[in-house]
């Protein structure tokens, strides 16, 4: 009768570890998780739910991003994926942006040959065109340079 009760009570200790050992690791997961967090215009990478900032990106500057998911080759290789392509589209939506205001300030002058005004839009929207491009695949880049970050937490 002693050792049936001994063997239930380490199969009940077996259990109880073993649920103990999960909540630690699910903790821990909590703990360095990261997620992309918009504020004010700006995109945080903030970790777990103290919500570190570990990483910001600004309309101009990208952040290193790869350097805060190193642990994970593929997160690895889509942050520089997005590193390569958001500072260029950055860059030019915003030159884009400006050469369109130019076009529209040509428009306005009447003396002026109306290839310019005409060559500046065409040269703004495909600026425009490019630069939004580059940054919706920076910004997937990044979504999926979490995405591997997270799923190859331990």
């Amino acid at each position: 009768m002693s050792r049936l009760l001994l063997a239930l009570y380490t199969v009940i200790g077996m259990f109880v570890a073993g649920t103990n050992a999960a909540a630690a690791q699910e903790s821990s997961y909590d703990e360095r998780a990261l997620r992309i967090d918009e504020h004010m215009g700006t995109l945080r990478l903030v970790r777990g739910t103290s919500e570190t900032v570990v990483a910001k990106i600004g309309t101009f500057r990208g952040g290193n991003v790869a350097e805060v998911v190193s642990p994970s080759p593929k997160a690895v290789a889509e942050a520089k994926v997005f590193q390569n392509n958001y500072r260029p589209g950055a860059w030019m939506a915003a030159i884009g942006i400006a050469t369109l205001g130019a076009a529209v300030g040509a428009a306005r002058i009447s003396d002026l040959n109306q290839a310019v005004p005409t060559s500046l839009t065409v040269v703004s929207v495909s600026l425009i065109a490019v630069g939004g491009s580059k940054l919706d695949t920076a910004y997937r880049a990044l979504a999926r340079a979490v995405w591997w970050y997270n799923r190859d937490l331990k």
